[in-house]
């Protein structure tokens, strides 16, 4: 039996791979210099901020829908 498979979604121009490693390269260079207990702080403050600011997201998106 053939099973049909979906096309992954495309973006004209974006390599991922290539984005991937140009976010993990600015990534190590932020933290390089950071201890153990700073790098960890940094990535919790991170966490939080993109937390932050989907619950902001969030919260406009069922303001816009319930007007």
């Amino acid at each position: 039996m053939m099973t049909e498979t979906k096309q992954p979604d495309f973006i004209p121009g974006f390599d991922a791979v290539a984005e991937s490693r140009k976010w993990k390269e600015a990534v190590w260079r932020k933290t390089a210099g950071m201890t153990s207990a700073e790098r960890v702080a940094f990535f919790k403050a991170a966490g939080e901020r993109y937390f932050a600011e989907r619950r902001e997201r969030e919260r406009k998106r069922e303001f816009a829908l319930a007007h």
